[in-house]
């Protein structure tokens, strides 16, 4: 339970900081997108950098809970931090609070909490490190893909947010490698696993930046959760020995906890309450009569592709 607290905490700063920058990613012209140099450009920017201090200092709380709890409790934990949007939503934005809302954060609840119980033990054992080599550079490998078809070409704002999803599925894999490394006093160990995250961190914010400019966040920011989430829970019992207890009932009750928990937070997240805590337009959310990010970087007198056009809105 200490391990799910951690993890809610460190989402707390997450959520509040990817709010802030992609406020900022909004703004930034769409040719700038899947480049270095939009997070050179970015990092000019002071409401950028807050957003970005936030996540830097939610990192050691999820290390925290990873080493207090399993992979499979922590990463959906970190749906708890929607409910601070909420909360922000409803308090200073006057966005009324339904029973969607409502529903969501007690799904959230009760998912993490049956997770802590059928999660079993957190592991400190790896697999070999061929195979956690041959895992972590797949999944990497796989993350730089839709950065690179986004360079090459004019793609849907889905596709870059592959690349957010999976490197920071990467990162929380990484993560948990940091943690166990510290469990055992392995002090450079440690450093090196921690510059890795910080590297998966940077291609995943490059990523999920550029997706936000091309699509609302209510559309990017499901397809992020569910890929940073689902994958680092697949994969911890190959490569850290971290499994379920209770035998196949353990298995069962952590699948149905991962589904619900997932299927809460993108309620959350596409609730209006939440969209609206970084909505320029609140009420357009409600109407749907916002623009999209990218079409206000587009000529007045340019037709927005079909599909591209969505209200314009942020949650994360």
């Amino acid at each position: 339970m200490l391990g799910a607290l951690a993890g809610a905490a460190a989402s707390l700063l997450y959520n509040l900081g990817v709010a802030l920058q992609a406020l900022e990613a909004r703004e930034m012209p769409a040719e700038a997108g899947a480049r270095v140099g939009l997070l050179a450009r970015l990092a000019r920017r002071p409401r950028w950098l807050a957003g970005a201090g936030l996540n830097v200092a939610g990192w050691p709380l999820q290390s925290l809970a990873l080493l207090l709890a399993p992979l499979a409790v922590v990463q959906p934990a970190l749906a708890c931090g929607l409910v601070a949007l909420l909360v922000v939503g409803a308090r200073h934005l006057g966005e009324p609070v339904g029973r969607r809302e409502v529903g969501a954060v007690l799904a959230i609840v009760a998912g993490v909490a049956v997770l802590t119980l059928v999660a079993g033990e957190p592991s400190t054992h790896h697999a070999s490190p061929a195979v956690v080599a041959t895992v972590l550079a797949g999944l990497g490998a796989a993350a730089l893909v839709p950065l690179l078809l986004t360079r090459r070409g004019e793609v849907d704002g889905a596709i870059p947010a592959l690349t957010g999803g999976l490197g920071f599925a990467w990162g929380g894999l990484s993560t948990k490698f940091v943690a166990d490394a510290l469990h055992d006093r392995l002090w450079i160990v440690a450093l090196g696993w921690a510059a890795a995250t910080g590297l998966a961190a940077a291609v995943a914010t490059l990523g999920e930046m550029t997706a936000l400019q091309r699509r609302p966040a209510t559309q990017i920011a499901p397809l992020v959760f569910v890929i940073q989430v689902v994958v680092p829970v697949a994969a911890a019992p190959a490569l850290t020995g971290e499994r379920p207890g209770h035998g196949v009932a353990g298995v069962a009750g952590l699948v149905i906890a991962l589904l619900v928990v997932v299927g809460a937070a993108v309620a959350l997240v596409t609730s209006p309450v939440v969209r609206s805590v970084v909505d320029e337009s609140p009420a357009s959310v409600e109407r749907g009569t916002g623009d999209s990010p990218r079409s206000r970087n587009l000529p007045a007198n340019r037709t927005t592709v079909a599909g591209d056009g969505a209200p314009a809105a942020m949650t994360m």
